[in-house]
Formats: C-alpha cells, sequence, structure tokens
C-alpha cells in the first residue's frame, strides 16, 4: 500500500509559464512540500495575505506583475517578513542585482536544475522559523 505524502513546509511559486509551474509543483511535492501556485506577483501578493509559506520561488519577468514589482510591493504592505526568496530567473546580471537589493536572498538561472532547487528550497526551509 502506497504511504501518504506527509506534507512539511509550504512553498510559494510564482511563475508566469504554465509548464514551469508545474514542473516545480511536480518536483517539490514529491519531496514532501505543499506547493502553492501563482501565476503572477500580484496573485502572489493576494495569496501571501492567507498564506505562511517557509520560501518563495519567484520568476522575475512576468506580465501583470513582474517580480521586482511583487519584491517592492510585499515589502510595501509588509508581508512576508524574513520569508526567503529564491528569484528564478533568464534575465541577466543587473536585473538580479537589483533584485537582491529588493530583498531577494539568492538568483537562480532559468532553467533551473531541480535539484539544486529542491537543496536551496529544504536549506531556506530548515533555516525559516514560520510555518
Amino acid at each position: 500500500m502506497p504511504r501518504a505524502v506527509r506534507y512539511v513546509r509550504t512553498v510559494l511559486v510564482i511563475e508566469d509559464d504554465a509548464d514551469m509551474r508545474e514542473i516545480a509543483r511536480a518536483t517539490l511535492d514529491c519531496a514532501g512540500y505543499r506547493v502553492v501556485l501563482a501565476a503572477n506577483g500580484e496573485e502572489g501578493l493576494q495569496l501571501l495575505a492567507h498564506q505562511s509559506p517557509c520560501v518563495i520561488l519567484l520568476d522575475l519577468m512576468m506580465p501583470v506583475m513582474d517580480g521586482l514589482t511583487f519584491l517592492a510591493e510585499r515589502r510595501r504592505r509588509g508581508l512576508a517578513r524574513g520569508v526567503p526568496i529564491v528569484c528564478v530567473t533568464a534575465g541577466g546580471r543587473e536585473i538580479q542585482k537589483y533584485a537582491l537589493t529588493l530583498g531577494a536572498c539568492e538568483c537562480l538561472l532559468k532553467p533551473p536544475d531541480f535539484e539544486l532547487l529542491c537543496e536551496r528550497v529544504r536549506h531556506y526551509c530548515n533555516n525559516h522559523s514560520d510555518d
């Protein structure tokens, strides 16, 4: 009989590409994380009002509200203070540097190595005190 998956922590994935969202969801779900999905920064902010993730995976280049605007608006609204944010982007060094100044912890290049992505999520979730 298959064992039921026990979710240990929640990860918020903010990504406009449906295939990337699904791959991230499936990968993190298999690793035991509860995954909440948003297609843009605006949806991500709405979810943060009701979710307490241990980490946020954030695309930087999206329609509606991009990742940089999400970072600035999250800070302005005081949402998810202390929740680590890992940017996953195809953007160059300048956009990555700017994301770091707005509060991101690190930036990974797209397409991500999903084994590395899981390792980074595990690292941040293990060091984050809120669930």
